[in-house]
């Protein structure tokens, strides 16, 4: 292992999200929504995600309109799943993914199953665990994409913290 990993190893900021049974079960207002979602991904800039972003992807339908301005669990957890794969899949086809999850599954399970995942994927590509264990019984091409969606989005964050990090120990 390299200078740049084992320092990577040190300091990238743990990842746990929040199961669906966890999410708030009151509505919040689109800053408690924000301010949700970035604590959410608190040290991971690239998955923090701005009020106007939200609004944006409300009104291009990737999720449905708050009821008396007020956003609850189900659009949390569509809005985490955005958040942390936009960097890395473009909004047409978050929305294709989010299609098929509602034909497929329910929101809870698919939730749940997508924060397994993506922690695991993680974990692994910044090295913290030795392989990915396979979650759930089914085999489908839509859990496949997922699945590498999920890892693609756990690889840009480590090349972001790589780059970032090498370029830190040029600097000092």
């Amino acid at each position: 292992m390299g200078v740049i990993e084992r320092q990577l190893r040190l300091t990238i900021p743990e990842l746990i999200l929040p199961r669906y049974d966890d999410l708030p079960r009151l509505g919040l207002y689109l800053e408690q929504v924000t301010r949700y979602l970035n604590s959410t991904f608190d040290g991971l800039a690239d998955l923090q995600i701005s009020s106007t972003t939200i609004s944006s992807y409300v009104k291009r339908g990737l999720i449905s309109r708050p009821t008396k301005r007020l956003y609850n669990r189900e659009q949390l957890a569509e809005l985490i799943f955005i958040a942390a794969c936009r960097s890395a899949v473009s909004a047409d086809d978050l929305h294709q993914l989010l299609q098929m999850r509602r034909r497929k599954h329910p929101l809870a399970t698919a939730y749940d199953y997508f924060c397994a995942k993506f922690e695991e994927n993680y974990q692994y590509v910044f090295g913290l665990r030795p392989d990915l264990p396979e979650i759930g019984q089914e085999d489908s091409e839509e859990k496949r994409a997922l699945d590498n969606v999920l890892r693609m989005v756990a690889c840009h964050l480590y090349l972001k913290h790589y780059l970032t990090q090498a370029q830190d120990n040029r600097n000092s």
